[in-house]
């Protein structure tokens, strides 16, 4: 189109053109501007939301310090280092009273933890663990303790029988048919099968022994050996039978004072086996 025309219709073409390329070029400027103002807008939420976001990271790093250390406080606590090798053995104990014949003479152990020091009883320090916990973070500072448990018997002396092997024994004494004849009660109950079908129940349950549930069956058979001795009366030999009963008496005073403590260790359990095993030995000399 040439710039300079005396044609008056050229010229009209040439001015609607222009007034078209300026009505386009005017709404162009609008969204552009529309544009401009959503994107500023937009800059502005998104620099509030940063300085937000900076303020609340601030605020919430000494909490989240505050509440790490809080957790690390609940979640593990100190366990002394003699109560827990106190449990361990216990627990060593309980696992070789279940076998007639195998004896766990020493068991050696190590353990990674942080290890503690806090005043204890008459100005004496007390050695601690606190076991790593994962969600805490990585571990730092971590000690390996190591300790070895061995079980000695006095030069000359037996060694004590497993709880199983007694239970066993204490089974085949009252099964003897010498107690059908003793019974108690309205209707009569005779305590000797009760303590045969007592012990049944403990080898029925082997897989989950632990020290109280042992301690609640030896205060049952206690309970019913208490009213077995009760019927003798009468019997010979005499000696025998008081013998019998003095032993039943150191039983049951053995249970009710266990049944009095929280904590226990293993040479609760070999007295609480032994005290069980000499009922059986002193009963079986009632028998003639």
């Amino acid at each position: 189109m040439p710039l300079i025309t005396t044609d008056i219709h050229v010229a009209a073409a040439a001015y609607e053109n222009l007034e078209l390329l300026s009505d386009a070029t005017q709404r162009n400027v609008v969204s552009l501007q529309a544009s401009l103002d959503t994107i500023t807008a937009q800059h502005a939420q998104l620099v509030d939301s940063v300085v937000a976001q900076n303020s609340l990271t601030t605020t919430l790093i000494p909490a989240n310090a505050t509440l790490t250390a809080n957790q690390a406080t609940a979640v593990s606590p100190d366990l002394t280092l003699d109560n827990f090798i106190a449990a361990l053995g216990l627990s060593i104990a309980l696992a070789e009273a279940t076998m007639p014949d195998r004896a766990i003479n020493s068991v050696q152990a190590s353990v990674q933890s942080y290890l503690t020091i806090t005043p204890g009883a008459n100005n004496t320090n007390v050695a601690g663990l606190r076991l790593y916990q994962p969600e805490l973070g990585d571990p730092s500072a971590l000690t390996t303790t190591s300790f070895e448990l061995a079980k000695t018997t006095s030069p000359g002396a037996p060694a004590p029988r497993s709880l199983y092997t007694v239970l066993q024994a204490k089974q085949a004494a009252f099964d003897n048919s010498f107690w059908t004849k003793f019974s108690s009660g309205t209707p009569p109950v005779q305590p000797a099968p009760e303590i045969v079908i007592e012990v049944a129940k403990v080898f029925a349950a082997i897989g989950g022994w632990s020290f109280p549930y042992v301690l609640q069956e030896a205060s049952t058979i206690a309970g019913l050996e208490t009213t077995l001795a009760g019927l003798l009366t009468g019997v010979t030999p005499a000696a025998a039978v008081t013998a019998y009963t003095s032993s039943v008496q150191a039983l049951t005073t053995l249970t009710q004072t266990l049944a009095a403590r929280s904590t226990y260790v293993a040479g609760d359990l070999y007295a609480l086996t032994a005290a069980l095993d000499a009922t059986t030995t002193l009963a079986s000399a009632v028998i003639p």
